[in-house]
């Protein structure tokens, strides 16, 4: 696994550890100094990650959509800050 540090502009540091391939994500464990609330929540951003194809507009919708459907708050990273990670 790749370990990946990234501060969010205007937000906190996030520490990815990814697993991938040419065309998707095989795993992915996100840590870092950002809150989400409720906290076990994390695990639900992991999973619809988890198995998805390198398209960065596609893991944002993805991402936005599990944090509306299970209202999840997120502190100090976003979407789009966690895409943005996944890609460097």
């Amino acid at each position: 696994m790749k370990q990946i540090l990234y501060k969010v502009p205007n937000g906190k540091l996030l520490r990815i550890f990814i697993d991938k391939d040419d065309q998707k994500i095989i795993d992915v464990k996100i840590t870092g100094d950002f809150f989400v609330y409720p906290e076990e929540k994390i695990s639900l951003i992991e999973d619809v990650i988890r198995g998805k194809s390198l398209d960065k507009e596609q893991l944002m919708k993805d991402i936005d959509e599990v944090v509306a459907k299970e209202s999840i708050e997120l502190f100090g990273v976003n979407a789009e800050g966690i895409v943005t990670a996944l890609f460097l």
